[in-house]
């Protein structure tokens, strides 16, 4: 059980500590440097995939690579929870807790707290239900979000199937136990 941990924490790290920061700001922020702990938890990732051969690491890896930035993309058009936080008049200025007067959180450059591009869709949709946009509105962006999410979530199915047909039984029901494959 403690390897899944680990090894949940490494899809964590492979999928969400990307940053608009390089790694060396990153590293001036603390002595974190999110490079060197993603390369630490693939390596883990590879011993506890029990993966021996060199290219068929690179073979899983690259499509684990693929399935977390699918990950991220889906994440980044979940909702926006910045809003259970704001106050009810503030029509989106106010700050969140750890952001800065734009609502954007540390370390990135808007909704994940891990940084990474926010989706368009998602950002506009979320500034429509804080500024009470009228019902039209509401509606078509709701669309583009619910359209975005189908796209998605189609495009992590891909990265998790091509990345299943790589892997053992073994390697494939590890991956699903720390939630980098359904």
């Amino acid at each position: 059980m403690k390897k899944l941990a680990i090894l949940a924490a490494a899809a964590l790290a492979l999928g969400g500590l990307t940053s608009t920061a390089t790694a060396q700001e990153q590293k001036s922020r603390g002595g974190f440097n999110p490079e060197d702990m993603r390369a630490r938890m693939a390596e883990r990732m590879r011993e506890l995939l029990d993966v021996k051969s060199e290219d068929e690491w690179k073979l899983i890896y690259a499509r684990i690579e693929k399935v977390t930035e699918a990950q991220r993309e889906a994440r980044s058009l979940n909702g926006d929870m910045r809003l259970l936080f704001s106050r009810s008049g503030d029509q989106g200025g106010g700050a969140a807790p750890g952001g800065d007067q734009g609502g954007r959180t540390r370390g990135g450059t808007g909704g994940s707290p891990f940084g990474g591009t926010p989706n368009p869709e998602a950002e506009a949709f979320s500034k429509a239900v804080t500024n009470k946009a009228p019902t039209d509105e509401l509606k078509q962006r709701m669309a583009k979000v619910r359209e975005a999410r189908k796209a998605a979530e189609a495009k992590y199915d891909k990265a998790a199937d091509d990345l299943r047909q790589v892997l053992t039984v073994r390697q494939e029901a590890t991956l699903v136990a720390v939630g980098l494959l359904k």
